[in-house]
């Protein structure tokens, strides 16, 4: 199956030591086989060595679910004019000072590049400085509303599995994602509709209000 989604080292590792990688996907429209990740990301994570997946992940448990997620993942590599085009982006990201690391930045390259691909990301900062990058590089227009945040692919997971779910996954793991687990201890009571409401606040608050119109 052709790549749909190119995702990053926070949204598979969090979602893997919740136990909830293949659902969390689902939740959005994707099945594993047509999620694709950069190369370089997958050694970070651990895909060949497991003392790497140990130092990412919180128990033997974890890091084993994250092996069966990072071994269904398909690895990408830049092509050579990808490569020229990083390099120029990433230059302009420091000169600018904005806070989008080097793999942050491969992914909106490749998806600009190749067309047709979403990507998943848990780094907030990276989502915030998009609207300042457009203006330096107009070609990440491109991906306005093509963006899945942790926050948004929980909301979707919650409405289409329910609370009880959102339980499970967050008492799988309680330490791998901490807004994730406070929105769930605020709106225990509230169940479905206030965990879901509880992250339609953060996504606005942090992500929407900063940088309006790149999520899904």
């Amino acid at each position: 199956m052709t790549t749909r989604l190119l995702i990053d080292n926070d949204i598979v590792i969090k979602l893997a030591c919740m136990d909830v990688y293949v659902e969390g996907l689902n939740a959005i429209g994707y099945a594993p086989v047509s999620v694709g990740s950069l190369t370089v990301m997958l050694r970070f994570m651990g895909l060949f060595e497991e003392a790497r997946r140990r130092r990412v992940t919180h128990s033997q448990a974890e890091a084993d679910r994250l092996l069966v997620a990072l071994q269904s993942i398909t690895q990408i590599e830049p092509t050579e004019e990808e490569a020229k085009v990083i390099a120029s982006v990433s230059k302009i990201a420091l000169m600018n000072d904005l806070d989008l690391q080097e793999g942050e930045l491969m992914l909106l390259v490749i998806a600009v590049s190749r067309g047709n691909l979403r990507i998943a990301t848990g780094d907030k900062r990276a989502l915030r400085s998009l609207r300042a990058m457009e203006d330096r590089w107009a070609d990440i227009s491109q991906l306005r509303g093509q963006f899945y945040c942790l926050e948004l692919i929980f909301s979707r997971l919650c409405s289409t599995l329910g609370f009880a779910r959102v339980r499970q996954a967050v008492t799988t793991s309680p330490r791998a994602d901490e807004t994730i687990a406070y929105v769930y201890d605020q709106t225990q009571t509230a169940a479905q509709n206030g965990f879901i409401a509880g992250l339609g606040m953060v996504i606005r608050e942090h992500i929407e209000h900063p940088a309006p119109g790149w999520l899904v």
